[in-house]
């Protein structure tokens, strides 16, 4: 018996066989033509200015970016529609893009990817939203900003925390901003880098408090002084030397100068209120201001009565006289019955002079 041979339908029929595929898309694939996408074919003549397409990457040569839009129908995009720093997309990406007209002489949809963006763009954009931001230039009321190929506007007021007066400085910069305004009808765009510079702030302000320990020793830089004292920074969070503690400061090392803002200052934390957020510092007292003539005068051994000017992390520390302390370390500290306190006259023996540490090691005599 005879086989049955395939029967094929008319060239006409575009009707899929039992393997789903019509003739007409079998045909094409046997003879080494693309079959064509699936989906719905694009109704050419009824695209206009502006309307949103999707479509498949094919191929990128002499500047120029080939998009599949259907089986039957292309797309083009130049090179300059794209960021000057951004790599053009690779075959078989999917990009979106905006119809700017239909070529007829190259039978091609002439497309743009820059207003399509800015469309997601300001349908993406809220108050809140954070954003990079390139400075482009200064105007009379503060910054130009390019975003994404978009103009935005910074009040000077919301370049920094602290006050600018000339922002010329930021031209070409980039960093991080926060939307504070959008009205899309206008495409005004008004963003704020102090909003973004605050909350940073307050992130190290409580990363800061949550690091610090009483009887910490840190350096700072005084950044303001006034008649409660002088507060310091510590890094991401400020600390307070009371007025108190800098006049028993200079009572204590014969200083006279006044702290300034500017002045780098080596402290010990005192008590950190983590609820308040507030720091208490004393200035450290451990060089003596009178070292090398001090220093010749004291010997192993000797024994001296003094009184606790502070304790700390290192240890109790002693006033032997004026501008001169000793220090009891914490490990012999940690062995007394009674640990002495500030302002505690207390009987102590040197136990050792280090003259490059300016350190005068003391023990107890009990």
């Amino acid at each position: 018996m005879a086989a049955k041979s395939r029967q094929f339908p008319d060239e006409m029929d575009d009707n899929a066989d039992d393997i789903g595929m019509s003739d007409a898309d079998l045909e094409a694939l046997m003879s080494g033509a693309d079959a064509p996408s699936p989906g719905k074919t694009i109704a050419i003549e009824k695209l206009e200015s502006g309307d949103r397409i999707e479509g498949n990457v094919i191929d990128v040569r002499a500047g120029e970016v080939l998009v599949e839009l259907d089986g039957k129908h292309h797309g083009l995009i130049e090179e300059e529609e794209f960021e000057e720093d951004e790599e053009l997309p690779l075959p078989g990406t999917r990009i979106k893009a905006s119809v700017i007209r239909y070529d007829a002489a190259k039978d091609m949809v002439l497309l743009s990817v820059g207003k399509a963006r800015k469309e997601v763009f300001w349908d993406d954009l809220r108050p809140g939203s954070l954003l990079e931001a390139r400075v482009t230039g200064t105007n009379k009321g503060g910054l130009d900003l390019d975003i994404k190929g978009v103009r935005a506007f910074m009040p000077i007021s919301q370049i920094d925390i602290k006050r600018i007066e000339d922002a010329t400085p930021f031209v070409g910069k980039k960093f991080r901003v926060e939307v504070t305004q959008v009205d899309k009808a206008d495409q005004n765009l008004v963003v704020s880098r102090r909003a973004v510079l605050e909350e940073q702030a307050l992130e190290l302000k409580g990363n800061a408090l949550a690091r610090l320990s009483e009887g910490e020793v840190l350096k700072g830089t005084v950044v303001k002084t006034n008649h409660h004292g002088a507060f310091v920074d510590l890094g991401g969070v400020e600390g307070l030397i009371h007025q108190s503690r800098i006049h028993t400061w200079r009572k204590e090392t014969g200083q006279n100068e006044e702290l300034e803002v500017g002045d780098e200052v080596e402290v010990e934390v005192q008590r950190v209120d983590t609820e308040r957020e507030r720091i208490s510092l004393d200035l450290r007292r451990g060089v003596a201001v009178n070292w090398s003539a001090s220093a010749a005068s004291y010997e192993v051994g000797e024994e001296f009565t003094g009184w606790v000017s502070r304790t700390s992390a290192e240890g109790v520390h002693v006033s032997l006289e004026e501008g001169v302390e000793g220090i009891i370390p914490r490990e012999t500290v940690l062995n007394l019955k009674d640990v002495p306190i500030k302002g505690d006259i207390i009987r102590t023996r040197i136990a050792g002079i280090d003259p490059e540490k300016k350190l005068i090691e003391l023990r107890p005599i009990e």
